[in-house]
């Protein structure tokens, strides 16, 4: 197919143009007329807002957790004499109009200029050359890649994404993934928070690596003592002092909890004795500390001290603490990977030991939810005496003369999953995992046979061979006569994933991820993802 592709080097420079067009400066102007305390305490009340959602409905906006704070940072410097005295909509179930345009220029504008150079869209000139031409995207006819695909197909699964994925996303989790959604509780220990959050885990490691503005905002490394739960104590700290009569945490809502820095650092010093100070500097958000992990934010805000009939109240400039429970709350999950936690384990290793272990159960998951479905399954499958021939599960559609050969993975998101380098990272993972293809970022190399070879071996086999497999439930192995029908059917190799890579079909090899595999079922999966579908 011929495509008229603009000139990389002239996308390039329009980019640039573009990018100059959305500088901080550029940004604030368009707020200035609103009172900066208002304004920040606005924002991070919408943080608040948005993570009660996810406790409400198991979802997030993944635009406002990801760019709120960058407007957070880029308000935070500037002198509140360059702002006005003007007041937002407060409403609680809408966004600000004035907020939301930044929020969009952020989460659709930047980062439409980010997948452009990143090769996600195609720039294609038109016929006629359009009059509008504000930005880049609006100048061209822009036609997703394979990567950008797999990016949302990704986030999808992680996520859910649109309305009307969400049932499918729903039945994967608890069919699936066992999903076991993740409360205020304390736990037992370090494992035990990250096996009951670890499919909340996975998402925030996706969002943290949307892209550079992202990433600055959830990447920070507090010391090496710090663990989830000591940061559970400081948090509980500051509940302790928002209590009614009976001693409940009245901060039930979005809510914003303000105190005193004295009280925060009497909280502080109980629980980090050795280094507070550095602990701070890592977890409360201030002028002079724009790069801490989001917790708490360290505001100078103007307070009334007196008023006076008929004249402007007297204020005086007093420095706060602003505490969004829910949010902090939901921030635990998503530092947990950055987390060295002194001579234990660090998040990162748990989550990897956990992912390991979690590989197998989503194979006798798969199998189980085939059975449901109607399907003859086989779990962990293997001809005897014929080495590398398991295959985690087989399953026979009857109705359409099919024999499914399935390969279960279950990974971590891998960083930078909104930029080429990333998507080509986990591309390599699969390779690795599937193809035997060894690969610069992962150590080792493959063992035994490659999947089609695998498949292949069973496709030889000949008609009444033995083969056998486990039954997941009792354990027990069981052995069976091939089918000769089995000669009969279309065999089709699949791998089935938490997550998926950009290619979906790759020397015959289907790659779906869970949720997918939910939507095939259901008769409701296209992968030809239309030009400018947005999750």
């Amino acid at each position: 197919m011929d495509l008229d592709i603009e000139d990389p080097e002239i996308i390039h420079e329009k980019i640039e143009r573009d990018r100059d067009r959305l500088k901080d400066e550029n940004l604030v102007q368009l707020i200035q007329e609103y009172s900066k305390d208002h304004l920040l305490l606005y924002l991070i009340e919408r943080l608040n807002i948005t993570a009660t959602g996810l406790y409400e409905n198991r979802r997030i906006d993944h635009s406002l957790f990801s760019y709120l704070n960058y407007l957070i940072k880029i308000i935070l410097p500037v002198d509140s004499d360059e702002f006005g005295d003007e007041y937002l909509d407060r409403d609680h179930d809408s966004l600000d109009q004035d907020i939301e345009l930044l929020v969009q220029s952020q989460a659709e504008v930047v980062n439409a200029l980010n997948q452009i150079e990143e090769d996600f869209r195609l720039c294609l000139n038109y016929p006629v050359p359009p009059v509008n031409d504000d930005f880049v995207f609006s100048e061209y006819d822009l036609r997703d890649t394979e990567y950008r695909q797999c990016y949302f197909r990704n986030l999808r699964s992680l996520m859910g994404g649109k309305e009307e994925y969400v049932e499918y996303f729903d039945e994967a989790s608890t069919e699936l993934r066992n999903f076991d959604w993740p409360g205020f509780s304390e736990d037992e220990s370090l494992r035990e928070f990250a096996e009951t959050s670890y499919e909340f885990i996975l998402p925030m490691l996706f969002i943290a690596s949307a892209d550079e503005i992202v990433g600055d905002t959830y990447t920070t490394f507090p010391p090496d003592n710090v663990s989830v739960h000591k940061i559970d104590e400081l948090l509980e700290g500051l509940d302790q002092r928002f209590v009614d009569d009976e001693g409940n945490v009245v901060l039930q809502d979005s809510t914003l909890a303000v105190t005193a820095e004295e009280e925060l650092d009497e909280i502080g010093q109980e629980v980090f004795p050795e280094n507070w100070g550095d602990v701070k500097q890592s977890l409360v958000i201030s002028k002079n500390n724009l790069d801490a992990h989001p917790f708490l934010f360290k505001l100078d805000l103007e307070e009334v001290v007196r008023e006076v009939s008929g004249r402007p109240p007297i204020t005086r400039e007093v420095t706060r603490i602003v505490y969004p429970r829910f949010y902090a709350k939901i921030l635990r999950f998503q530092i947990f990977p950055l987390l060295q936690n002194g001579d234990k384990p660090s998040g990162n290793e748990i989550l990897n030991d956990i992912a390991v272990e979690r590989g197998e159960e989503f194979e006798k998951n798969v199998y189980r939810y085939l059975s449901s479905q109607g399907f003859d399954s086989y779990y962990s499958a293997e001809l005897p005496g014929v080495e590398s021939s398991e295959i985690d599960v087989i399953a026979v559609d009857s109705d359409e003369d099919e024999l499914w050969f399935i390969e279960c993975k279950y990974l971590q998101p891998v960083i930078q999953m909104n930029a080429l380098e990333g998507i080509q990272n986990l591309n390599e993972k699969f390779d690795h995992k599937v193809f035997n293809v060894e690969a610069d970022a992962y150590e080792g190399s493959p063992t035994g046979l490659p999947f089609p070879e695998k498949v292949q071996q069973w496709n030889e086999s000949d008609v009444e061979d033995r083969f056998t497999w486990i039954d997941p439930d009792g354990e027990s192995s069981i052995s069976e006569r091939y089918p000769p029908t089995w000669k009969e059917y279309e065999a089709r190799m699949m791998v089935v994933s938490n997550l998926c890579p950009s290619y979906s079909v790759k020397e015959g090899v289907e790659f779906y991820t869970d949720m997918e595999l939910v939507q095939l079922l259901h008769g409701e999966l296209d992968l030809a993802t239309p030009v400018h579908e947005m999750v």
